[in-house]
């Protein structure tokens, strides 16, 4: 292994394949919420009578459930440090809830009563008007997923404003962050935070499975936070991210391991699983999510780190992409769903035709409304 040089955090060279990620995961999530409307791993998301138990997907979806929201987690401990160094705490609560706060209302008011109303119809045979189910929302919020998949902003929004103390102390006496980090590049030390991902998600998720209420979503709201402080911590030295980059085919077989066992165990070996095997496929899912988040780290490190007009759109379009995504699903799933198309059509019509209207939805409203712009941060 070549000798790593401890330096200070680059202030000017931005590092544009953390933006590659994020906006990917994004893009993922399209193919990704369209195969759980199949496989029934969230019943908000169910619009078949029966689930599909073609490896397919199973595999879309419990594959990418493995990792994708952990590595936005991870991602966002890292922006979350580059807003605080440039922002006093109030501005940066002010701006933590303008770009989060204010999209999660909108998908409460708006888009989420719409996306209901549609499950409403489509699942539960519910024949009323919009007008007469919007309460209904609200009152059986839970039924019908309530801020939905917007819940991602609702937890980094608690993160970033209760670990609010934690993640100051860490930016004012960085010699703390220094040693944490000095100590992750010796031998094989970058593995130790995964031991305590495992321990907790071996713990918690067997009896917090997860729904995401933030309170009493435990194992979650741990898991999160562990790879949310983890982002924070280490990019504040860029010799972590050149020793994970030198482990990324470890970290890509081990993950590769990992998944294809937490596979096995779930599907096929624990069906009616009891406290020890759930807290077994708990384990390898908190192993597997750790390997696969340094894996991608470290490809797109040495492979993406370059800017371009295609990352410059997605860069612009990606949050809008994240807030009207499930909605648009929705509605292709809703009405493919009465035809006699198999399931694998339907997929494969539902993922390209929400890239493509929302493509077009982007281009001749969103981007042209001041209003929509505000709440989408659209620049």
């Amino acid at each position: 292994m070549k000798t790593i040089q401890l330096n200070k955090t680059n202030e000017t060279k931005r590092e544009y394949y953390i933006d590659w990620l994020r906006d990917i995961v994004v893009l993922i999530l399209i193919p990704f919420h369209t195969a759980v409307s199949f496989s029934h791993i969230g019943k908000g998301y169910t619009y078949t009578a029966a689930a599909d138990n073609s490896w397919l997907f199973i595999f879309i979806s419990d594959f990418f459930n493995l990792w994708i929201m952990r590595l936005l987690f991870f991602i966002s401990g890292m922006s979350v440090f580059m807003s605080l160094k440039k922002r006093k705490t109030q501005s940066f609560i002010k701006d933590r809830f303008k770009r989060l706060v204010i999209p999660v209302l909108f998908q409460l008011l708006i888009t989420g009563p719409i996306a209901g109303y549609i499950l409403a119809i489509g699942r539960d045979n519910f024949s009323d008007s919009f007008l007469s189910f919007y309460p209904q929302f609200f009152i059986q919020s839970k039924k019908y997923l309530f801020w939905g998949h917007m819940w991602y902003c609702v937890y980094l929004f608690n993160f970033s404003i209760i670990l609010l103390p934690l993640l100051s102390t860490l930016l004012r006496k960085p010699e703390l962050a220094k040693k944490i980090n000095i100590f992750l590049i010796r031998k094989n030390n970058i593995l130790l935070p995964m031991i305590i991902i495992i321990f907790f998600e071996a713990i918690l998720r067997p009896q917090y499975p997860g729904y995401q209420s933030f309170i009493g979503d435990w194992a979650n709201v741990v898991t999160y936070s562990l790879f949310f402080i983890i982002g924070f911590i280490v990019v504040q030295t860029p010799a972590v991210f050149e020793v994970i980059t030198q482990k990324r085919i470890f970290f890509l077989i081990s993950a590769v391991c990992m998944t294809t066992a937490f596979l096995f165990c779930k599907r096929k070996f624990f069906i009616e699983a009891d406290l020890r095997q759930l807290s077994i496929i708990a384990a390898l899912w908190g192993a597997a999510a750790y390997c696969w988040v340094m894996s991608l780290i470290g490809f797109f490190k040495k492979y993406l780190n370059h800017n371009s007009s295609g990352l410059r759109y997605l860069s612009k379009t990606s949050f809008s992409l994240y807030i009207f995504h499930y909605l648009i699903l929705s509605v292709f799933n809703f009405f493919l769903l009465k035809t006699k198309l198999s399931n694998l059509l339907i997929w494969t019509i539902t993922s390209l035709g929400t890239y493509i209207v929302f493509a077009l939805f982007f281009e001749l409203i969103l981007k042209r409304s001041k209003i929509m712009c505000y709440i989408c941060g659209i620049k």
